[in-house]
């Protein structure tokens, strides 16, 4: 089964990614207060990020690699992990999602490929985080002189998609668990938290004890975070970020089709079992 609607043409795909965005869009915007309150959260954790740098002298070895301001190091990694967190549970929300309006049956039974549907569901999510990426560094340089150079910022865009293509294995393997076990939320909270402790928001990995800096190095959201790092200061150190990438295309290629296999096989399991309904 290959990976696409099945019989359709690209302009049917692009009408059909259209059609999860906006709907996604007019869900999140009928409940306005939420929507902002996102956009409170993201400046909240800003300004705590900020006072914090305070505290925290300039300089520490552990930051010299990545211009040596915390600030920024905190900034550029709380900002990005909006679009982590959408690569981990973006896809298992969407279904739980579909499982609440009682329409992840038909939406699964119609003429698409499960895969491209499920992809497709967490584009408005992804979208959304990218704006508040945006406003996230935008308000970080203005409020608190963020340390950070614009020269390489399409590598470091480069370095926050392969990160979430490789993140998202552990995404799409959720999703499938959701099909079959119909509950995912607390399992993907824990992995989340690990992620986070070991991922390299708030401190660099070298400051972990070294068996756990030997557990984030397997993790791609580490190698992730350190190439956008890397690449946002003035002079990036371009051998580690090429590593980094490697390190994240191979995730990519290895991890991402066995979880999107995974998924097909737990789809079709559900329908053979007739538990597609079932929430």
């Amino acid at each position: 089964m290959s990976l696409g609607t099945r019989g359709s043409a690209p302009g049917r795909q692009r009408r059909l990614l259209r059609a999860f965005v906006q709907r996604d869009f007019r869900i999140e915007k009928s409940y306005r207060f939420a929507f902002v309150a996102q956009f409170g959260g993201a400046l909240t954790t800003l300004l705590s990020a900020g006072f914090l740098s305070r505290l925290v002298p300039g300089g520490q070895a552990s930051l010299v690699r990545y211009g040596g301001d915390y600030f920024t190091f905190v900034l550029i990694g709380s900002a990005t992990l909006g679009y982590f967190t959408v690569a981990l549970g973006g896809f298992s929300d969407s279904l739980a999602q579909e499982q609440q309006y009682g329409t992840l049956e038909a939406l699964l039974a119609s003429p698409n490929d499960p895969r491209v549907l499920l992809l497709y569901g967490a584009a408005w999510p992804l979208v959304f985080s990218t704006v508040q990426l945006a406003l996230y560094l935008v308000a970080g340089g203005l409020l608190f002189h963020a340390k950070i150079s614009s020269t390489h910022l399409l590598l470091a865009g480069a370095m926050v998609l392969l990160t979430v293509i490789a993140f998202s294995a552990v995404g799409l393997a959720a999703a499938a668990l959701l099909i079959l076990t119909k509950r995912t939320g607390p399992l993907v909270g824990l992995i989340g938290s690990a992620f986070a402790l070991l991922g390299g928001v708030l401190y660099p990995i070298s400051v972990l004890p070294r068996p756990l800096q030997l557990l984030a190095e397997a993790l791609p959201m580490s190698h992730g975070l350190d190439g956008v790092r890397r690449a946002l200061v003035a002079h990036p150190d371009l051998g580690a970020i090429r590593l980094d990438a490697a390190i994240l295309v191979a995730f990519s290629v290895v991890l991402v089709p066995v979880a999107l296999q995974t998924f097909s096989w737990a789809v079709d399991r559900a329908r053979r079992q007739g538990s597609l309904s079932h929430y």
